[in-house]
């Protein structure tokens, strides 16, 4: 299995049984989503992601399980395409549908993602408009005073990239 996470389970602050393979699938699912909206994929389609992300996390069973017993349609909005989805992340970490995009759009945009504030929409601004493609771009675009022009980045938004990017010296 590709993903980092044992096939353990734990009790979450409201007394819930969890799964940690199903919370760092949940993260790739969220990854992805975001992904496809900053590569510019149908952002409807995309969010589906997102939801089935928050639905996994939260699934009473274990998901490898459901995988390992090919029972993956079990959870509400999974049908074969996604079960197939689903289990490339599990199996290799990645899938066909995020290689596929990758070909258009470097993976390294998702090192934006964990700046506070900074949404896949706005990630693709950048990537458009600036040709920002990792934290290094961003930089040395913070560096040269390049975001000033770009609609939804104002002064907080810039102080908030800088302190992230200094933070992580």
């Amino acid at each position: 299995m590709a993903l980092r996470t044992q096939d353990q389970s734990y009790t979450d602050d409201k007394g819930r049984r969890r799964w940690r393979a199903n919370d760092e699938l949940a993260g790739e699912l969220e990854r992805l989503g975001d992904y496809l909206i900053i590569c510019g994929y149908e952002e409807s389609h995309a969010r589906r992601y997102h939801k089935l992300a928050y639905q996994i996390a939260r699934y009473p069973d274990s998901v490898l399980q459901l995988h390992r017993e090919r029972r993956l349609s079990e959870i509400q909005g999974v049908g074969a395409t996604v079960a197939g989805i689903i289990g490339e992340i599990i199996e290799t970490g990645t899938s066909s549908k995020m290689e596929q995009w990758a070909t258009k759009f470097p993976k390294s945009v998702l090192e934006l993602r964990d700046i506070p504030g900074l949404g896949p929409k706005t990630i693709r601004t950048l990537y458009r408009k600036l040709h920002i493609r990792s934290l290094a771009d961003l930089e040395k675009a913070l560096d040269e005073e390049k975001l000033q022009d770009i609609k939804g980045i104002g002064k907080k938004t810039v102080d908030t990239m800088r302190r992230y990017l200094s933070d992580r010296l």
